[in-house]
């Protein structure tokens, strides 16, 4: 699969920005993130899915990209949930050879992420995720009900009028990631840990779960992935 086949979907809007002569590079995974660095993360040939939550200003566009870069990305899927896709991250995309794209508001990142990791399911023949995990599971069920179940459990956190809300899944994904560790996911986000427990609590106001009931977090985990 290659960028230019996502962008071909009139279903999913995909707006070219940068590096148009390299729209079919292969996509071999898809990577949602909001760290400002997350190279330590990546292999190389990832869809890099980000809601721009690490831009403080224009001149955190060039470092993000570079890094990326250096990784061998396949493309960045900007998000426009808050805002239109800045013009320094384009430059700093062309400037990289990194091709962008800009992800309309209606289409959620985590959504095009399940698109992009199912196809790259039925490429390969069999499940990129393995048998007994959760994952896997997911990928069984219809669309329709993973969209409603995800609508259920986060629908408050993502359609409310917080301006911040791309941040607050951010945050809630790199809690989970972290087994509810404070110190670890506030270090991570780069972030003061009361910060980070203002974050959890809107969360939890938000989607009506406690995060420290395992219960709940798995609700949430799965919510996200679905």
């Amino acid at each position: 699969m290659t960028l230019d086949d996502l962008i071909a979907d009139p279903g999913l809007s995909l707006r070219p920005l940068a590096c148009h002569d390299r729209l079919d590079r292969p996509i071999t995974d898809a990577f949602f993130t909001d760290l400002p660095d997350p190279t330590r993360y990546l292999k190389g040939g990832e869809l890099i899915l980000t809601g721009l939550m690490w831009r403080r200003g224009p001149f955190d566009s060039a470092p993000f990209v570079a890094g990326l870069a250096g990784r061998d990305v396949a493309a960045i899927g900007a998000g426009e949930a808050i805002d239109s896709v800045p013009d320094d991250l384009v430059e700093a995309c062309d400037h990289h050879g990194v091709p962008l794209v800009a992800v309309p508001e209606e289409v959620p990142l985590s959504r095009l992420m399940s698109i992009v990791l199912r196809r790259l399911d039925s490429e390969i023949g069999e499940p990129a995720n393995p048998a007994g995990s959760y994952r896997a599971l997911l990928t069984r069920l219809p669309d329709d009900a993973r969209r409603t179940f995800r609508h259920q459990v986060l629908g408050k956190l993502v359609e409310s009028d917080d301006p911040y809300h791309t941040d607050l899944l951010t945050t809630l994904s790199e809690f989970l990631a972290c087994s509810g560790s404070w110190t670890v996911c506030a270090h991570r986000l780069h972030m003061h840990v009361n910060t980070l427990r203002y974050r959890i609590s809107r969360i939890e106001e938000l989607t009506g779960r406690d995060l420290s009931s395992l219960d709940d977090r798995v609700d949430l985990l799965l919510a996200l992935n679905a």
